[in-house]
């Protein structure tokens, strides 16, 4: 009874009931192999494990297999000298009732030995290819998917993406920085479009099928030392930045009139709401397209003219940025609008 008892449970009851008798490495053996060994060690220290509710039912009713190989012979002898009694008194045909007698206690002895049996059974399946059981199967493939997951996680922390992910989210999520990514597409697009280039040499036909050029163009550096390039740039510089710079700086309502504090989560060096709003304002007159006035278009003899310079710049430095920077004027007034929108959002948060 109790070598099928232990047959009949699943292997991780196995291992829970090895765990709880003190046997190390339990997960490591196969089934036939852990009942076999839960066997030999439960029957060693029957003592100690009997009284517990966990092993009762291994020892069962009649007692545990060792108890009954120690019972056994004690029947067999008393059998055979009950009969050596009754041979003295008639002897007529009793010893043949003895060996009858006998030979079902040595019977019952193999028969109530089952390890000898598991372990022959354990013989003849290493030596038998026997495929795997769907269980099998199923841990395998849950302990390759296991390391691999470990090994993926530690390629992914080697190579720190996770924190420079973090690091640039921190940085990219303040006013300032939208604000300078805002000038920085306006400063790169009008360099893109003033700074001409020069081929330098020619490309080979392999290298040309995919450039669809004969030379290698790159920018000409000797335009930085002409007006034409200083012009415009000076021109964008003053009105896109630098004075709405200085302005926010003196003009900053992030200090709520208190100079005395220089550092605080709500103040900023310059207030960004009055860098848009001056940068939206000095966009407009420096690069609004010119109107002509509707009275005058049905006298072809009247002339108005429209001076479309600002400042010391003329009007062909004007045109150059209003017609170079990514979306023209309207780009310039939607990066002043996109500005103050953000920074209200900002301030709203603070509060």
């Amino acid at each position: 009874m109790s070598h099928s008892w232990l047959q009949r449970k699943r292997k991780g009851e196995l291992i829970d009931l090895a765990q709880k008798a003190g046997l190390p490495d339990a997960d490591g053996y196969l089934k036939d192999d852990l009942v076999e060994l839960l066997e030999e060690h439960l029957n060693s220290h029957e003592t100690t494990y009997a009284k517990q509710a966990d092993f009762r039912d291994y020892y069962g009713r009649s007692g545990s297999p060792l108890k009954r190989e120690r019972a056994s012979p004690s029947e067999a002898v008393t059998l055979t000298k009950s009969r050596r009694r009754t041979l003295i008194k008639a002897p007529s045909e009793e010893p043949t009732p003895e060996k009858t007698l006998t030979a079902p206690s040595t019977s019952a002895l193999v028969t109530r030995t089952p390890r000898a049996v598991s372990r022959r059974v354990s013989e003849v399946l290493s030596e038998v290819d026997i495929p795997a059981s769907p269980a099998q199967l199923a841990e395998v493939a849950d302990q390759s998917f296991q390391v691999v997951k470990a090994k993926t996680t530690e390629l992914w922390d080697r190579t720190q993406i996770d924190y420079f992910k973090e690091l640039i989210r921190e940085n990219a999520s303040s006013v300032a920085t939208i604000q300078t990514l805002i000038l920085l597409i306006e400063a790169a697009g009008l360099q893109w479009n003033t700074l001409q280039t020069t081929p330098t040499f020619a490309l080979s036909d392999s290298v040309s099928k995919y450039t669809n050029s004969q030379y290698l163009f790159i920018p000409d550096f000797l335009a930085l030392l002409t007006s034409d390039w200083w012009a415009p740039a000076t021109l964008w510089s003053l009105t896109n930045w630098v004075l709405p710079l200085v302005f926010s700086y003196f003009f900053n309502l992030t200090l709520k009139s208190n100079t005395n504090r220089k550092s605080s989560d709500r103040q900023y060096p310059a207030d960004p709401l009055t860098f848009n709003i001056l940068k939206a304002i000095l966009a407009y007159s420096a690069y609004k397209f010119p109107v002509v006035d509707p009275a005058l278009t049905a006298n072809p003899g009247i002339v108005q003219a429209n001076d479309l310079s600002w400042g010391p710049f003329s009007a062909e430095t004007v045109g150059v940025v209003r017609s170079n920077v990514p979306g023209g004027y309207y780009g310039l007034q939607i990066g002043a609008v996109v500005g103050v929108l953000i920074s209200l959002y900002d301030a709203a948060l603070k509060k």
